[in-house]
């Protein structure tokens, strides 16, 4: 990926998080949220940006509806901070890896696995 590239992503993803940090964005489900964003993944002509958040305390669903709600707002306000021609057009989608890592961690705990006694890990040599 080239430096450019990496450069923009860095500062599509600073700026989106201080413009929710601000609370700029007037969409209760958006306002009322803690949005986090973990990744930016931009086309190398740079005509498009997938915004991969996670949200802290609501239903992801409604955050997501929000956000693509406010996608244009946000749109502009990235252009002009950035300095841009022309701003990426933003899409954004749930980050479900931390959900998913959760329920791993939940069905590892339920697995229950017996104690072993010292002998079965080291036989007795010769036998």
């Amino acid at each position: 990926m080239s430096v450019r590239v990496d450069r923009v992503r860095g500062q599509i993803r600073k700026e989106l998080a201080d413009i929710f940090q601000r609370g700029e964005v007037h969409d209760p489900r958006v306002a009322l949220s803690m949005i986090s964003i973990t990744d930016v993944t931009l086309s190398r002509d740079l005509h498009y940006a997938i915004i991969h958040f996670t949200v802290m305390g609501q239903e992801i669903a409604e955050v997501h509806a929000g956000l693509k709600r406010a996608a244009g707002f946000l749109r502009a306000k990235v252009g002009r901070t950035l300095g841009l021609r022309l701003a990426p057009e933003l899409r954004f989608e749930p980050d479900l890896s931390f959900k998913r890592a959760d329920q791993i961690e939940q069905l590892l705990k339920t697995i229950h696995i017996p104690p072993t006694d010292g002998a079965e890990m080291h036989p007795e040599p010769g036998a």
